[in-house]
């Protein structure tokens, strides 16, 4: 095989793999709807207000990711700087996690963690196949004496990766009864 048809093949090779290529998703968002409210999700982590490094992002990542591929559980987190016309961020949380899709379709087994640290503001959302698991009074529990802390000395990605791990681990005791 001479050099051309090898680069030929290369160039070939590498295109496929971009294209393949898939950023991880919300299967059941609604891609025909477009928002001037919500932003579009890029993953699981969705740092739009620059909160994370890289690599903290990655820790994220791969650590709902392995909740996900163990359970199908989706949790996702999102860092925002404006929440439009939205006074409660509970109600912004729901919306977007709606929007979104975060959870299987017919499970509805998704977490959102909203963070708007402009605002000091923070919220876990649990779509209705987790609510036996996780309640909002033990998602409460969670922010206060898990997140806060290290929040209160603008440590976000240390609130955040504590947060997970006790969300999963409520909802791994919930499995396990």
């Amino acid at each position: 095989m001479n050099y051309k048809n090898l680069l030929l093949l290369c160039c070939l090779l590498f295109s496929f793999s971009c294209a393949t290529e898939k950023k991880d998703s919300f299967p059941h968002q609604d891609r025909k709807f477009t928002s001037t409210v919500f932003p579009k999700p890029v993953g699981f982590i969705n740092d739009f207000d620059a909160v994370f490094s890289e690599k903290e992002e990655a820790n994220l990542l791969k650590l709902v990711k392995k909740h996900q591929a163990e359970t199908s559980n989706q949790i996702a987190v999102v860092t925002i700087n404006d929440m439009a016309n939205y006074v409660a961020i509970e109600k912004y949380s729901l919306d977007l996690a709606n929007y979104w899709g975060v959870g299987l379709k017919g499970k509805d087994n998704g977490v959102l963690i909203t963070i708007h640290v402009k605002n000091r503001k923070l919220w876990i959302q649990n779509g209705d196949g987790i609510t036996s698991k996780l309640t909002d009074a033990e998602t409460k529990h969670i922010i206060d004496t898990q997140i806060t802390p290290f929040y209160k000395k603008d440590d976000y990605y240390g609130g955040t990766y504590k947060g997970i791990e006790h969300i999963i681990k409520e909802l791994s005791k919930a499995d396990d009864n």
